[in-house]
């Protein structure tokens, strides 16, 4: 277990480098990225800490980099029903066109990595992954701590 958890720091420190190479020409960075990806992939308007616990980064974090992308009109904040201060993070119409753009990108780099991977490895690695950030959510839980926090 200890040589597959760094296995996993090892590919998220060169997934975020790559990710900062390819995405600098477009004004993004990894986790600004990460931020969209996350804005993208919800399945209705969510607020920044959502988003955090989705990403499993800090609020903190999340809020700063979509306080810039509001600024930057990436980004825009709608009201939230379900609470008065916690805004919804939902992207302008710039926003989806950087978002496509990054996505663009990504789609051939992505391609170039599955390259020497059998689909059924990728599924593998997947649900493996995913078995393991769930029990690791649930310890943090258990701890009394979030990724969110």
């Amino acid at each position: 277990m200890t040589q597959l958890i760094l296995a996993i720091f090892r590919t998220n420190s060169r997934l975020v480098l790559r990710g900062d190479q390819l995405t600098a020409p477009l004004g993004l960075t990894s986790a600004r990225w990460q931020v969209l990806g996350s804005v993208a992939e919800a399945d209705s308007a969510r607020s920044v800490s959502e988003l955090a616990r989705d990403l499993g980064v800090s609020r903190q974090g999340v809020q700063r980099i979509a306080g810039e992308l509001v600024t930057e009109g990436i980004l825009a904040y709608q009201p939230n029903p379900r609470h008065k201060r916690a805004h919804l993070v939902v992207f302008t119409a710039e926003g989806h066109r950087l978002y496509d753009r990054a996505m663009a990108v990504q789609a051939p780099w992505a391609r170039s990595l599955a390259e020497t991977l059998t689909p059924e490895l990728i599924t593998s690695a997947t649900v493996a992954l995913g078995v393991l950030t769930s029990r690791l959510q649930e310890e943090l839980e258990t701890a009394g701590t979030t990724a969110a926090e």
